[in-house]
């Protein structure tokens, strides 16, 4: 198995898709409660773009997209510190069962896809 995390997506044309980390552009707005991401689709090469609410940002980053602020001149830095990704400041600690269960929705590709899945 390789190191690299594979994420599931939708292409309208195509159904799912697979695609690594950087190959998804990820923009939040200034509240980090919501964005959008997209891709180039790598079967029919088509640009798409999703709206992503806290949950699919939550996941996104924690898979490895890295996150950038909307283009708009009152925003010039980036949402989330770079020593805090979590979507929420306020959030409880992660702890060592939260993480083998994250490492288990990891290893379950259906599970995952359900989670990263935005409904629009």
């Amino acid at each position: 198995m390789s190191g690299m995390t594979t994420i599931r997506t939708k292409c309208p044309t195509c159904g799912d898709v697979d695609m690594a980390a950087d190959a998804i552009s990820l923009l939040l707005d200034p509240t980090g409660e919501r964005g959008e991401y997209g891709f180039t689709c790598p079967e029919c090469m088509a640009d798409v773009t999703k709206p992503a609410n806290r949950k699919a940002v939550a996941l996104l980053i924690a898979a490895g997209v890295e996150p950038a602020p909307f283009q708009d001149d009152a925003v010039t830095e980036p949402v989330l510190d770079l020593e805090d990704l979590s979507p929420d400041p306020t959030a409880a600690p992660f702890t060592l069962d939260d993480l083998i269960a994250f490492h288990f929705l990891l290893e379950d590709e259906v599970a995952l896809a359900d989670e990263l899945t935005v409904e629009a």
